[in-house]
């Protein structure tokens, strides 16, 4: 099996954790009085719903992502984290106010999505190891 490496993959990846995030919190901000009882602003973290949707797309576009790929390593999952934790920061930051505890919204948000997408990435790199024999 060929080894993929160089920067076009982790770009890729990183462009597909940041547009999951992005669309994630879209879809969160248009339904969140109706589909998450929000109190709060819309905001993944705001809503025990919301972290699991936000979280299950991210884990499902990780394990798509990596099972399609060319290479079972989950290295793509590392990329995907970044960009999704990218976009996390800008929107934090660009539509919110991100008040005095933004290092704790950030490390928290941070660990939640490195867990859900790197749980996918190795999903996805067992269904790419089962499928290549």
């Amino acid at each position: 099996m060929k080894r993929v490496s160089g920067w076009m993959p982790r770009l890729t990846g990183f462009v597909i954790g940041a547009a999951v995030f992005v669309a994630a919190h879209a879809l969160e901000a248009r339904h969140w009085s109706d589909w998450f009882n929000g109190e709060y602003e819309p905001w993944f973290l705001n809503s025990g719903r919301a972290v699991l949707f936000t979280l299950g797309l991210l884990w499902v576009a990780s394990a798509l992502t990596t099972a399609l790929a060319s290479s079972p390593r989950p290295v793509g999952g590392l990329a995907i984290c970044s960009g999704a934790f990218v976009a996390m920061a800008v929107v934090l930051f660009a539509g919110h106010n991100p008040g005095t505890l933004f290092p704790i919204t950030l490390g928290s948000g941070g660990v939640a999505l490195f867990c859900s997408i790197l749980a996918g990435a190795r999903a996805g790199a067992a269904i790419n190891v089962a499928r290549a024999k």
